[in-house]
Protein backbone atom coordinates (compact mmCIF):
# COMPACT_ATOMS: atom_id res chain seq x y z
CA UNK A 1 0.00 0.00 0.00
CA UNK A 2 1.27 3.43 -0.96
CA UNK A 3 1.48 6.24 1.63
CA UNK A 4 -0.13 9.18 0.61
CA UNK A 5 2.21 12.44 1.48
CA UNK A 6 0.26 15.43 2.88
CA UNK A 7 0.49 18.52 0.79
CA UNK A 8 1.75 21.45 3.28
CA UNK A 9 1.47 25.28 3.15
CA UNK A 10 4.56 27.28 3.38
CA UNK A 11 5.92 27.61 6.56
CA UNK A 12 4.68 30.98 7.79
CA UNK A 13 1.21 29.71 6.92
CA UNK A 14 1.47 26.65 8.76
CA UNK A 15 2.75 28.69 12.04
CA UNK A 16 -0.25 30.94 11.18
CA UNK A 17 -2.34 28.26 11.47
CA UNK A 18 -0.68 26.78 14.49
CA UNK A 19 -1.04 30.24 16.29
CA UNK A 20 -5.23 30.32 15.23
CA UNK A 21 -5.52 26.59 16.54
CA UNK A 22 -3.80 27.56 19.76
CA UNK A 23 -5.89 31.34 20.24
CA UNK A 24 -8.93 28.96 19.96
CA UNK A 25 -7.68 26.32 22.44
CA UNK A 26 -7.36 29.32 25.08
CA UNK A 27 -10.24 31.51 23.92
CA UNK A 28 -13.21 29.80 23.85
CA UNK A 29 -12.49 27.93 27.56
CA UNK A 30 -11.16 31.31 28.75
CA UNK A 31 -14.17 33.41 27.80
CA UNK A 32 -16.66 31.17 29.00
CA UNK A 33 -14.41 31.12 32.50
CA UNK A 34 -13.77 34.91 32.97
CA UNK A 35 -17.07 35.72 31.66
CA UNK A 36 -18.73 33.47 35.21
CA UNK A 37 -15.76 35.28 37.01
CA UNK A 38 -14.02 38.59 35.46
CA UNK A 39 -11.75 40.87 36.40
CA UNK A 40 -12.14 44.86 36.66
CA UNK A 41 -9.96 47.72 36.50
CA UNK A 42 -11.02 50.51 38.75
CA UNK A 43 -9.88 53.62 37.59
CA UNK A 44 -9.93 56.97 40.13
CA UNK A 45 -9.35 59.99 39.16
CA UNK A 46 -9.02 63.35 40.91
CA UNK A 47 -11.31 66.37 38.95
CA UNK A 48 -11.02 68.54 42.12
CA UNK A 49 -9.86 68.87 45.84
CA UNK A 50 -12.93 67.65 46.71
CA UNK A 51 -14.31 65.11 43.62
CA UNK A 52 -13.15 62.04 42.81
CA UNK A 53 -14.87 60.01 39.63
CA UNK A 54 -14.31 56.37 39.40
CA UNK A 55 -14.68 54.59 36.20
CA UNK A 56 -15.56 51.01 36.59
CA UNK A 57 -14.55 48.18 33.25
CA UNK A 58 -15.85 44.68 33.45
CA UNK A 59 -13.00 42.68 31.41
CA UNK A 60 -12.91 39.32 29.80
CA UNK A 61 -9.79 37.44 29.05
CA UNK A 62 -8.26 39.45 31.64
CA UNK A 63 -7.80 42.99 29.04
CA UNK A 64 -10.82 43.00 26.72
CA UNK A 65 -13.11 45.59 28.20
CA UNK A 66 -17.06 44.16 27.86
CA UNK A 67 -18.87 46.68 30.23
CA UNK A 68 -17.83 50.22 31.54
CA UNK A 69 -19.57 52.87 34.14
CA UNK A 70 -19.05 55.93 36.06
CA UNK A 71 -19.73 56.84 38.98
CA UNK A 72 -19.68 60.75 39.28
CA UNK A 73 -18.27 62.44 43.15
CA UNK A 74 -17.27 59.15 44.24
CA UNK A 75 -18.53 58.76 47.90
CA UNK A 76 -17.45 56.62 50.43
CA UNK A 77 -17.42 52.73 48.91
CA UNK A 78 -18.69 50.01 50.67
CA UNK A 79 -17.65 46.40 51.02
CA UNK A 80 -19.51 43.14 51.58
CA UNK A 81 -18.23 39.69 52.12
CA UNK A 82 -20.44 36.78 52.11
CA UNK A 83 -19.59 33.47 53.00
CA UNK A 84 -19.97 30.35 50.35
CA UNK A 85 -21.33 27.82 53.03
CA UNK A 86 -21.21 23.94 52.74
CA UNK A 87 -22.76 22.57 49.87
CA UNK A 88 -24.84 19.44 51.08
CA UNK A 89 -25.45 16.04 49.16
CA UNK A 90 -28.37 16.12 47.46
CA UNK A 91 -29.23 19.69 47.97
CA UNK A 92 -30.62 18.73 51.25
CA UNK A 93 -29.88 20.66 54.89
CA UNK A 94 -29.56 17.26 56.73
CA UNK A 95 -27.29 16.06 53.91
CA UNK A 96 -23.75 15.07 54.05
CA UNK A 97 -21.06 17.85 53.54
CA UNK A 98 -19.77 16.92 50.12
CA UNK A 99 -17.94 20.67 49.49
CA UNK A 100 -17.24 24.08 49.91
CA UNK A 101 -18.94 26.76 48.29
CA UNK A 102 -16.42 30.07 47.13
CA UNK A 103 -16.90 33.13 49.87
CA UNK A 104 -17.93 36.30 47.55
CA UNK A 105 -16.46 39.28 47.98
CA UNK A 106 -18.45 43.01 46.45
CA UNK A 107 -17.47 46.53 46.64
CA UNK A 108 -20.21 49.06 46.32
CA UNK A 109 -19.10 52.41 44.63
CA UNK A 110 -21.62 55.08 44.94
CA UNK A 111 -21.95 58.29 42.95
CA UNK A 112 -23.50 61.41 43.35
CA UNK A 113 -26.51 59.79 41.16
CA UNK A 114 -26.97 57.45 44.13
CA UNK A 115 -27.10 54.38 41.93
CA UNK A 116 -24.06 52.36 42.84
CA UNK A 117 -21.60 50.44 40.60
CA UNK A 118 -20.96 46.93 42.00
CA UNK A 119 -17.70 45.22 41.99
CA UNK A 120 -17.13 42.06 42.20
CA UNK A 121 -13.74 41.00 44.25
CA UNK A 122 -12.20 38.72 45.72
CA UNK A 123 -12.75 38.40 49.46
CA UNK A 124 -8.95 37.69 50.46
CA UNK A 125 -8.43 41.83 47.97
CA UNK A 126 -11.58 43.31 49.28
CA UNK A 127 -9.97 44.93 51.98
CA UNK A 128 -6.97 45.99 50.56
CA UNK A 129 -9.16 47.54 47.56
CA UNK A 130 -11.20 49.48 49.78
CA UNK A 131 -9.00 50.64 52.19
CA UNK A 132 -6.96 51.93 49.13
CA UNK A 133 -9.58 53.56 47.93
CA UNK A 134 -10.58 55.42 51.14
CA UNK A 135 -6.96 56.22 51.44
CA UNK A 136 -7.04 57.70 47.43
CA UNK A 137 -9.98 59.78 48.58
CA UNK A 138 -9.03 61.68 51.45
CA UNK A 139 -5.58 61.69 51.94
CA UNK A 140 -3.74 61.39 48.61
CA UNK A 141 -2.59 64.23 46.57
CA UNK A 142 -2.45 61.95 43.33
CA UNK A 143 -4.07 62.89 39.87
CA UNK A 144 -5.47 59.62 39.35
CA UNK A 145 -5.16 55.44 40.93
CA UNK A 146 -5.73 52.42 38.91
CA UNK A 147 -6.36 49.23 40.13
CA UNK A 148 -6.76 45.82 38.77
CA UNK A 149 -8.92 43.00 40.29
CA UNK A 150 -10.12 39.84 40.44
CA UNK A 151 -13.97 38.20 41.35
CA UNK A 152 -11.71 35.13 42.00
CA UNK A 153 -8.31 34.04 42.27
CA UNK A 154 -9.11 30.08 41.53
CA UNK A 155 -11.86 30.61 38.24
CA UNK A 156 -11.14 34.26 37.08
CA UNK A 157 -7.04 34.17 37.08
CA UNK A 158 -5.44 30.77 37.97
CA UNK A 159 -7.65 29.04 35.27
CA UNK A 160 -7.46 30.66 32.92
CA UNK A 161 -4.00 31.22 33.49
CA UNK A 162 -3.27 27.68 33.20
CA UNK A 163 -5.52 27.17 30.22
CA UNK A 164 -3.30 30.13 28.53
CA UNK A 165 0.00 28.07 29.68
CA UNK A 166 -0.87 25.15 27.92
CA UNK A 167 -2.09 26.60 24.87
CA UNK A 168 1.62 28.16 24.60
CA UNK A 169 3.27 25.27 24.89
CA UNK A 170 1.02 23.38 22.14
CA UNK A 171 1.83 26.62 19.91
CA UNK A 172 5.53 26.29 20.47
CA UNK A 173 6.07 22.46 20.08
CA UNK A 174 3.20 22.95 16.57
CA UNK A 175 5.69 26.24 15.93
CA UNK A 176 9.25 23.77 16.41
CA UNK A 177 7.49 20.87 14.49
CA UNK A 178 6.92 23.29 11.76
CA UNK A 179 10.35 25.01 11.32
CA UNK A 180 11.89 22.15 11.85
CA UNK A 181 10.08 19.84 9.63
CA UNK A 182 10.15 17.11 12.04
CA UNK A 183 6.96 15.85 12.51
CA UNK A 184 5.83 15.72 16.74
CA UNK A 185 6.14 12.56 18.29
Amino acid sequence: MEKTKKKKGSKPVELIKAFFGAAMLFCIPGLIITFIAPSFTIRLDRVSQERVDATVVKNILFLVPIFKETAIDLQNPESNARSGGVIREGNRSTGRVVGQAEDEGVLLLHGRSGIPIKVSVSPSSLDKVEEDILSFISESKEPSLRMWTVSNWKSGAFLPGGILLFSLIVFCMAAWSILTGKPLE
